[in-house]
């Protein structure tokens, strides 16, 4: 009966040992700017299957003025890190990494900041997590070592559903973003002010107006673009300041006008050029003894 009740006893304690909330793993604390970065030297080991942990790290770095705010996710398979990310739950988002240092886990923190302070817990319910792995974790400003293995960068994924006011009266949805208005509209982006770009590219232009120099253009004369221009005070095919005025402008559609526009003046420069040439040959010959 003794041996029974102590199995029993093992066993309850065993059970109780997994899966578990850890929430006082290690802090961390410094006033100094890290050499290295900030590497955090778990006890979990690299094993296949063992573990699928939840660590999150929160605290605040003084040197960025951010908030810190980091739950990290991996599975150990096939002596690789799987399955892994990390999600920012404050402002503060430097590269994270993964490594097998000896044998066990190290979370390396690639930032090189000033003053800066965290806690670590975590939640584990893995096959063979227990207490004593989430107990003599330490953290250090070291990097990760040469002859550590399986280096492997986090990515970073927050997925927002439904919306997300920003400030600046914005708006972020799922299928639209509105950058100073929270009326975006059946646009993918609308922006209430300036916009500024270093670049844009419109790539649905079509179709491109090459048309204009094929043999079978009908090109207007000079005589009757004039006469459109005097009845509609503005070019042919080309929107009315009323026209903009309501409904904006299409910058793809704009620009293939404008050369449209472009290169039938080049005709009629091409053509009038000819003319001249023929005046000229004929002033020449007249004036010839």
């Amino acid at each position: 009966m003794k041996l029974l009740l102590s199995l029993l006893c093992c066993t309850i304690i065993l059970l109780s040992a997994k899966g578990q909330s850890y929430p006082d793993i290690v802090t961390y604390h410094t006033t100094q700017t890290a050499t290295y970065g900030t590497k955090i030297k778990t006890n979990l080991g690299f094993v296949n299957g063992n573990h699928m942990p939840t660590i999150i790290i929160e605290g605040y770095n003084f040197g960025t003025g951010e908030t810190i705010g980091l739950v990290i996710n991996f599975y150990i398979y096939g002596d690789v890190f799987m399955r892994y990310n990390v999600a920012s739950f404050g402002s503060f988002t430097p590269p994270m990494y993964l490594a097998n240092e000896g044998g066990k886990v190290v979370i390396f923190m690639d930032s090189r900041e000033y003053y800066q302070r965290f806690a670590v817990r975590a939640f584990a319910k893995g096959q063979a997590d227990y207490a004593a792995n989430y107990q003599g974790w330490t953290v250090a400003d070291e990097a990760i070592s040469p002859t550590a293995t399986q280096k492997t960068r986090l990515t970073y994924q927050n997925k927002f559903p439904g919306q997300i006011v920003l400030p600046g009266n914005s708006l972020w949805t799922e299928t639209n973003v509105g950058i100073g208005t929270t009326n975006p509209g059946s646009a993918k982006l609308a922006v209430e002010g300036l916009l500024s770009a270093r670049k844009v590219k419109v790539t649905s232009v079509n179709p491109w107006p090459d048309y204009v120099f094929e043999n079978n253009y009908p090109l207007m004369s000079l005589e009757a673009t004039e006469e459109y221009i005097r009845t509609h005070k503005h070019l042919p095919q080309m929107p009315t300041a009323g026209e903009v005025a309501t409904n904006g402008l299409d910058l793809g559609e704009m620009n293939r006008r404008l050369l449209e526009k472009m290169e039938e003046m080049t005709l009629h420069m091409i053509e009038m050029k000819k003319k001249i040439n023929e005046l000229e040959d004929k002033l020449r010959q007249q004036q010839q003894p």
